[in-house]
């Protein structure tokens, strides 16, 4: 993570780094829906869809990256200035940037508060019946708090710890859950219209939302050229996990049971045995790496989010803690907004929509605009403290 340059230590995000950023921020509560969303559309062939979403997001991702690759050290918030402005009014750039600096800004910040929600909603359903809704996304809150005490080294070291504990249980429950399967629950090998797998297709796009963050962290990269592949490889994992999984609750229930509970994957994992019976609760232990996972998809957003406003208004550190300290009070609020579960996914239906605007429409437009007025041609290095 860090280099010398001159006697004065760099810090710098390495490419596993990079590509622990986007995995664990990707691996959240999307996990546990998915096989019954997309199964609703594709009926058997519901494991298509995290495949053929995950090859879109791949796209967004690479654009993502060459966008970064072409201003150096620099943020999303601070190269929409130039992309959007001149040299002879670069007042002119900030202007017009502002809109899609603030849209993307807003779009992490209500992300947050929903993502928290549905992990609220998850815990005291499953596990802690009798703790109030309210204590969980406070205590979920607080935990992102922390996290926006540091600077970025600190974010770019916890995710590379938590990744193993997070991706390695995921895929030997998976794999473990293999021994109900019933093959036959997959055939025929697809039957569905064109029409319901483009609806398939968006509901697995939205469960790969977060790699967005990658428009403010790819500033901090060790080398320019690594960002593709740190990308690329980040979604790669996820593919697998996600179809891994989808595919699992496909053979094991069948789609037409998987409509008729909210969690799927945690009914899969109650209903897996662990061979030698070492886990006699294994949703005991689904659940503490869930835990994780959704801690690194809520903390990473958010700080994206606090860091991207430290940026827009040009302050320091003390700024960043008192916002991230201050902001929490009306997240806490937007995130109990809901009344119930349909309101829920119906809200995280409407933040799906806008996530495809933030993840592939901006960086389109960006790249459009930036190859057209032949920008993007700096060497600046940025430090991981800020």
């Amino acid at each position: 993570m860090s280099k010398q340059d001159g006697g004065r230590e760099v810090r710098t995000f390495s490419m596993w780094q990079q590509t622990s950023l986007i995995t664990s921020t990707l691996i959240g509560v999307g996990v546990l829906t998915l096989p019954r969303t997309t199964s609703s559309k594709l009926y058997e062939a519901g494991w298509i869809a995290p495949m053929v979403g995950g090859v879109l997001v791949l796209f967004s991702v690479w654009m993502i990256a060459k966008l970064s690759q072409s201003f150096p050290g620099q943020t999303f918030i601070e190269y929409s200035k130039i992309v959007w402005g001149s040299a002879k009014n670069p007042r002119v750039g900030k202007w017009l940037s502002l809109p899609w600096v603030v849209g993307y800004l807003a779009y992490m910040y209500f992300s947050t508060a929903i993502v928290s929600r549905i992990f609220g909603e998850v815990v005291v359903t499953s596990v802690l019946l009798d703790t109030p809704l309210e204590v969980i996304i406070i205590t979920m809150f607080l935990l992102a708090q922390i996290l926006c005490m540091h600077d970025l080294e600190v974010v770019a070291r916890i995710n590379e710890l938590l990744i193993p504990l997070i991706v390695i249980p995921v895929l030997i429950i998976a794999f473990a859950s293999f021994q109900k399967a019933e093959w036959d629950n997959v055939f025929p090998l697809y039957r569905a219209s064109g029409k319901s797998l483009y609806e398939g297709v968006y509901e697995a796009v939205y469960s790969y939302s977060g790699h967005e963050i990658m428009l403010i962290f790819y500033a901090f990269a060790h080398e320019n050229s690594s960002k593709v592949k740190a990308g690329l490889s980040g979604i790669g994992i996820t593919i697998f996990i996600y179809t891994l999984i989808v595919l699992a609750g496909i053979v094991v229930f069948g789609y037409e049971e998987l409509q008729r509970v909210s969690w799927p994957t945690l009914e899969l994992v109650k209903t897996t045995k662990v061979p030698g019976l070492i886990l006699e609760r294994l949703e005991s232990a689904f659940l503490a790496v869930w835990v994780a996972a959704v801690f690194t998809t809520v903390a990473n957003a958010y700080y994206a989010f606090v860091y991207g406003l430290r940026q827009l208004f040009h302050k320091g550190m003390v700024f960043q803690r008192i916002v991230a300290a201050l902001l929490f009070i009306p997240l806490f609020f937007v995130a109990l907004w809901p009344q119930n579960i349909v309101e829920i996914f119906r809200l995280s239906s409407y933040l799906g929509t806008l996530s495809i605007v933030i993840n592939i429409g901006i960086p389109t437009l960006y790249l459009l605009i930036m190859w057209t007025r032949g920008l993007g041609q700096g060497t600046k290095e940025r430090k991981a403290d800020g």
